[in-house]
């Protein structure tokens, strides 16, 4: 009779019982604890429609500016009509905290919730543009900016990059603007912007350009998206004269640009590098440089599962970013066939200029089912990231969802972080809470989220305006 070997078996339990246990350890949730550190919120403004815009935040000097724009299209067309900035100013000696400046409209489309800001001069920068004609016209206005006034228009630069000048040569079958084929309106179409920096005389305006290609292969002819530009016009001179500086070509959205002491950061999402994946990746060059590395990834789609949204800030030396990723979708769930739900977490990673690579990343989220609306901010080595989040929820949950606000600090420059925690507890109420931006100044962190009921039976252009809420807190200790 042959004997019966062990041995194999005798290895395999410890490791199936170390498996069962880190399961198991994996699906219990520490409880998250509220925190009652934070200042009562204050209605400080409204969305434009339900948990969508609510403006941007901005640190300016020793204070915060809130920055929102809402454009006016033209009716039974493409065309904006116009865009209407508005902005508020923080004011520490105030019992409302915030001040609404005097809204300005202006003629055409403007990114005005992008605006970039140089302390030293008190300017900013904001850009718009069109694309007619198969030629892209771009504006950038220099304002001026005080506390008791708001943003005050000085000047205004133009200059227009024809089809070739931007795609190179290209066939006949390619085109800038919206084919008619695709639409029976009027025909204008408008780049994409991802902000812009301004420092002394020299500009940065980050962009992206998706044309429109014919193609003939069956019985019917059809259009695709592509050929792509993105990059960013860069001045030397205040706006005087543009050079154009590509980046990507690659199938890609959601552009932001950043400035640490010794670089600038392209960051965006979609198609990177010779495998011709999707990430998050960014491009670098130095402040003093004229190329921009190729892109690289940040973090990759798969098996990552990144997000389109995320949020990035410079400070000092070091560049920070926040992402939500889904590489845990089935974390909560036992059955494969159930993945997909959106189970999102916020990762953050961060860089040195000195450094070679990103540090490696972590999940901030721990123990909160769902994530949203990811923001980040940075002094010094403080670090806050703050984010829309439900425990629990639904299957097939959205950002819609009754949610509460969380966040999660760093003292050593994201080094360590601590454990998440809650600011808001009405998602058990029905209440969504989302749309968040942070803000460290001085110490103190300030938040801005939008509340409200959604109607799971509307559209979210039918949900009405949401109030935006502020709130305050010391950096924790």
């Amino acid at each position: 009779m042959t004997p019966v070997k062990h041995g194999k078996n005798i290895i395999l339990i410890p490791i199936i019982l170390v498996a069962i246990i880190w399961y198991a350890t994996s699906r219990i949730k520490l409880p998250i604890a509220l925190d009652t550190g934070w200042s009562a919120p204050i209605a400080v403004a409204s969305t434009q429609n339900g948990f969508a815009g609510g403006g941007s935040l901005y640190k300016w000097h020793d204070t915060l500016v809130q920055v929102d724009g809402q454009c006016e299209w033209v009716p039974h067309s493409s065309i904006v009509s116009s865009s209407t900035c508005l902005t508020w100013v923080h004011d520490p000696k105030s019992t409302n905290f915030w001040t609404q400046q005097p809204a300005f409209t202006l003629p055409g489309c403007y990114a005005l919730y992008l605006p970039a800001f140089d302390e030293a001069s008190d300017k900013v920068m904001l850009a718009g543009g069109y694309i007619e004609n198969n030629v892209l016209h771009m504006s950038a206005l220099f304002a001026h900016l005080s506390a008791n006034r708001g943003i005050q228009i000085e000047t205004k630069k133009e200059w227009a990059k024809d089809q070739e000048s931007l795609l190179g040569k290209t066939g006949t079958n390619v085109t800038l603007n919206d084919p008619p084929e695709r639409t029976k309106r009027s025909s204008r179409n408008y780049p994409s912007f991802g902000g812009g920096i301004i420092a002394g005389s020299e500009v940065y305006v980050a962009f992206s350009i998706s044309a429109y290609t014919f193609f003939d292969t069956g019985p019917t002819p059809g259009i695709g998206d592509g050929p792509y530009y993105h990059g960013v016009f860069h001045s030397m001179d205040l706006g005087e004269t543009w050079q154009m500086e590509q980046v990507s070509d690659t199938d890609s959205f959601d552009f932001s640009i950043r400035r640490t002491k010794a670089n600038l950061y392209f960051f965006a999402n979609g198609v990177v590098g010779k495998s011709r994946g999707l990430a998050l990746w960014f491009s670098r060059k130095p402040a003093e440089g004229s190329s921009w590395e190729p892109p690289k990834a940040v973090a990759w789609a798969v098996p990552y599962g990144v997000d389109e949204r995320y949020s990035a800030v410079a400070d000092g030396d070091t560049i920070h970013i926040c992402w939500l990723d889904n590489r845990h979708e089935t974390k909560y769930w036992l059955s494969l066939a159930r993945s997909g739900r959106g189970n999102y977490e916020v990762a953050y990673c961060g860089r040195k200029d000195s450094d070679s690579r990103w540090r490696k990343d972590v999940i901030l989220s721990r123990g909160i089912m769902f994530a949203y609306s990811p923001s980040i901010s940075a002094e010094g080595d403080k670090v806050v990231v703050a984010w829309a989040g439900a425990q629990t929820a639904h299957a097939w949950p959205f950002e819609g969802d009754p949610s509460d606000i969380y966040y999660a600090t760093s003292k050593d420059d994201g080094k360590t972080w601590s454990r998440p925690l809650q600011v808001t507890d009405l998602a058990t109420n029905g209440i969504t809470s989302a749309s968040v931006r942070v803000a460290i100044q001085n110490g103190v962190i300030h938040l801005f989220y939008a509340q409200g009921r959604y109607d799971r039976d509307a559209q979210v252009s039918q949900q009405g305006g949401w109030p935006v809420y502020y709130q305050q807190r010391t950096f924790p200790n």
